[in-house]
């Protein structure tokens, strides 16, 4: 139900840009920000909040599934493209060079081609659609977040945001490629190589998937 309510919230937010109650704000030693979108960013706040929320109620009360471990990683992906879309066609338009613009998008696609990668990846190796929580994942949906706050707050994008995203999506893709493809068992809360050790499939396991 939470993961639902992040899904119809991310949808909403477009609405909720074009009916904003914009302000101006002044913070001690950085000066005065105005048509700030406090209405657009408190409740984008409170649907990354869910996202923390969710996981959290499943495990404590022990009604984890994978439907709802799906419903999870739908409105993590839909919350992300869905605020990054309304930075670069909303908030800081006005600020964005014609690169920028394109490799916004770019960024959108590629995000989406992940998810769309991965899912029949797990399905292939491990026999069920699904997309790791890997700290290297996790690193780049807080980062993405927090970008599109300070970009809603600000009115602008600066340049080096793009390209840090589109570098660290691509590390967290491929380390999720290389443990489905090398991985014995799949664990969906891995937490990225370096970081925790898995046992690998050995080479008969791989003959039989290919047969």
């Amino acid at each position: 139900m939470v993961s639902l309510f992040r899904i119809f919230g991310a949808l909403a937010l477009p609405f909720i840009m074009w009916n904003n109650w914009l302000m101006t704000i002044w913070l001690p030693g950085l000066g005065e920000f105005a048509s700030v979108p406090i209405t657009w960013i408190i409740f984008f706040s409170i649907l990354v909040l869910s996202d923390k929320v969710d996981g959290t109620l499943a495990r404590k009360f022990k009604v984890e599934s994978e439907l709802g471990a799906l419903f999870d990683v739908i409105g993590d992906t839909l919350l992300l493209v869905i605020g990054v879309f309304c930075v670069i066609l909303g908030f800081a338009r006005e600020s964005l060079a014609d690169f920028q613009m394109w490799f916004s998008i770019f960024l959108v696609i590629f995000m989406l081609s992940e998810r769309l990668t991965v899912f029949p990846t797990t399905k292939k190796y491990h026999g069920e659609p699904n997309a790791l929580h890997s700290y290297p994942h996790k690193t780049f949906a807080a980062l993405g977040y927090i970008l599109v706050v300070y970009c809603a707050f600000t009115n602008s994008l600066p340049i080096w945001v793009l390209p840090s995203l589109v570098l660290l999506m691509t590390y967290a893709v491929l380390d999720e490629i290389i443990y489905l493809s090398r991985a014995k068992t799949y664990n969906v809360d891995f937490k990225g190589h370096g970081f925790e050790k898995y046992e690998l499939r050995k080479p008969k396991d791989k003959q039989n998937e290919n047969s």
